[in-house]
């Protein structure tokens, strides 16, 4: 992508908006961007969510930094991680298997680190605004939900400990979770659109799912929360005016679980790369993006057309492997 300017404007600032606005700030551009809401993270809930770490041979946190990222938000590394199916449940040895990130418009969040580092480069970023002209990066989100997700934030005397389930009455096709770390609780269930009408019997089951990890009564005294996010294999990664699609706005997230975060930031380096470099983003992506969506997508497809016995299948071949890291990146 050529451009003979040296400002960029980008739409959106969420983490792809601000990463890209970052690098090319750092490269000698100079960056505006345009957010409608009042501040950064108002999707989230300051709660964890995780950047998957098993997908490619280099560790998530150091490619980040490769790109000019600096990684000083808060994070902890997923070591263990107890996975259930049904009354089966099994502590799988996963180093480093993903890093927990806090999400919102708290201090120490990944999106409020995010805006410091853009604004301390001289980013400008104006909230409650919205340019319609002259975008080159659109980093505004999914359009539409296809992958939904409904829990419960919770303060709680529990212990420590990360649950992942599986399970037709749980979380049909996708994966319900529970992580408590130091006092602060998340518990939700992930499920694809077609079964929004199931989202109240997929939480009250994953409540049920990990009873014996919580006290319900802290339960009734949490947030609700829904969030939703889209995975989609665009032909054209740039919207109708030919701004470059970042992130969840080009559908970048992986199919299989729906974990979007690094496809956010390699996306938004990408796009960088193609502006500074003058290279063409559409191959960039269907060099660096495209195969792993398009692998992840197989698998979906391969797990749903197996109904009922998908779960099982799944959950022995990760129980039953001393490297189950390794078992999830087959399928990414």
């Amino acid at each position: 992508m050529h451009l003979a300017e040296k400002e960029i404007n980008i739409l959106g600032a969420g983490i792809g908006g601000l990463s890209c606005a970052t690098i090319l700030q750092k490269n000698g551009y100079t960056v505006n961007v345009y957010e409608k809401k009042s501040g950064v993270g108002m999707r989230f809930n300051n709660d964890w969510q995780g950047i998957e770490n098993w997908s490619e041979d280099i560790d998530v946190l150091k490619q980040i930094e490769s790109y000019g990222i600096d990684t000083s938000f808060e994070y902890e590394p997923i070591n263990s991680l107890c996975f259930h199916l049904g009354k089966k449940k099994k502590l799988l040895d996963v180093k480093n298997g993903a890093y927990l990130v806090r999400r919102g418009k708290e201090k120490g969040s990944l999106d409020t680190n995010l805006l410091k580092q853009a604004e301390n480069l001289g980013v400008k970023v104006y909230f409650n605004s919205r340019i319609g002209a002259n975008i080159h990066i659109d980093a505004t989100g999914p359009k539409k939900g296809n992958i939904l997700a409904r829990g419960i934030l919770f303060s709680t005397k529990s212990v420590d400990g990360y649950h992942m389930a599986i399970g037709e009455e749980i979380a049909e096709g996708f994966y319900s979770y529970l992580l408590i770390r130091k006092g602060h609780g998340t518990i939700a269930t992930v499920f694809g659109s077609k079964n929004s009408n199931r989202s109240n019997e997929f939480l009250e089951n994953t409540i049920d799912q990990f009873s014996d990890y919580i006290d319900k009564k802290e339960l009734l005294e949490g947030k609700k929360f829904g969030g939703y996010g889209n995975f989609e294999i665009k032909k054209n990664p740039r919207d109708k005016n030919g701004a470059l699609l970042i992130g969840e706005a080009g559908g970048f997230q992986d199919c299989f679980w729906g974990f979007g975060m690094r496809y956010a930031i390699q996306t938004s380096y990408l796009a960088a790369r193609s502006i500074m470099n003058n290279e063409s983003y559409e191959e960039l992506i269907k060099a660096n993006i495209t195969p792993k969506m398009k692998h992840s997508n197989r698998n979906r497809v391969l797990f749903e057309s197996l109904g009922k016995l998908s779960y099982p299948i799944l959950y022995y071949s990760l129980a039953k492997s001393r490297r189950p890291l390794k078992i999830l990146k087959t399928l990414y």
